[in-house]
């Protein structure tokens, strides 16, 4: 019966003991998620930091806070004032995430509410500066320069605590209706404006146009006028050049000739010579008598 005793006595101690080593086995390892950092608190105190992966730690005494430091989001709706003294407000997300060197030194500081007590408060402080720099219309030409502004005064802010800015966005710019009626009012004045001036700009091209074929009509009546003058002054010399190769071509021989073949073969009653040779043969026309019977 003692044996017996004894052997589940034996028994049970193996049991508990390898229970009590599964145990303190798995308390040695702990897994830390990818895109995690691990904070290693040592009886409930931050003591050192680790990666992701797999971790050993003191069994009972160790354990592991997995903190985030992928890339996460901040929104928030903010309200602010322009250098005009106009109220503005705007959706601002923020970008963030933790620098993994310090996250011991973030979870000392914050624990896990770093967005609601340094992150928020930091984005409606920046915003309210930033937006201090620029006029109320300048927040909507220049949202860039607004932006970067933003940015820039955030990340200052967020410097001691370890969080880095990786991007912004401000959206939704919101004005008093006061503004915003000024506002239409002045871009409506502005379009009707530009309109104006575009058809101020037909109405002179049109005119130009007008200008140009007047000038080109002018030039080409000009022109005109300038070769019938020309070819008026080529015919002219065309004729004198002709008369006088007439005039040079007259010989009392040519003359005599051209009289020669426009004879008619009826002999004149009378002619007269100009004792020269040169002058025409004259025909003289007489009355001739009948004789009587």
């Amino acid at each position: 019966m003692e044996s017996y005793i004894t052997k589940w006595i034996a028994v049970i101690l193996i049991a508990i003991v390898t229970i009590v080593s599964v145990v303190v086995i798995a308390s040695t390892y702990q897994t830390v998620p990818s895109g995690y950092a691990g904070v290693v608190l040592s009886w409930g105190n931050p003591v050192r930091s680790t990666g992701s992966g797999m971790q050993a730690i003191t069994p009972f005494v160790e354990s592991i806070v997995d903190v985030n430091v992928q890339v996460q989001s901040a929104t928030a709706q903010e309200s602010a004032a322009s250098s005009d003294l106009q109220e503005v407000s705007a959706s601002v997300t923020v970008n963030y995430r933790l620098d993994q060197v310090y996250v011991k030194e973030i979870y000392i500081n914050l624990r896990q509410d770093y967005e609601g007590r340094v992150i928020i408060p930091a984005m409606q402080d920046a915003l309210k500066a930033s937006t201090a720099k620029y006029q109320a219309t300048e927040l909507i030409t220049q949202r860039e320069a607004a932006k970067t502004s933003f940015q820039n005064l955030l990340q200052e802010k967020l410097n001691q605590y370890h969080i880095l800015v990786t991007s912004v966005s401000i959206t939704d710019f919101q004005f008093s209706p006061t503004f915003t009626t000024a506002i239409e009012a002045k871009v409506t004045a502005e379009q009707n404006a530009l309109a104006a001036q575009n058809q101020l700009q037909v109405v002179q091209f049109q005119a130009q146009q007008q200008v140009i074929q007047a000038q080109a009509n002018a030039t080409a009546l000009v022109t005109i006028a300038q070769a019938n003058a020309n070819a008026t002054v080529i015919s002219a010399n065309a004729t004198a050049q002709a008369v006088l190769i007439v005039q040079q071509q007259l010989t009392p021989e040519y003359i005599s000739y051209l009289y020669a073949i426009g004879w008619d073969g009826k002999l004149p009653l009378y002619w007269v010579s100009s004792g020269n040779g040169t002058a025409p043969f004259l025909l003289v026309p007489t009355e001739q008598k009948t004789s009587t019977p």
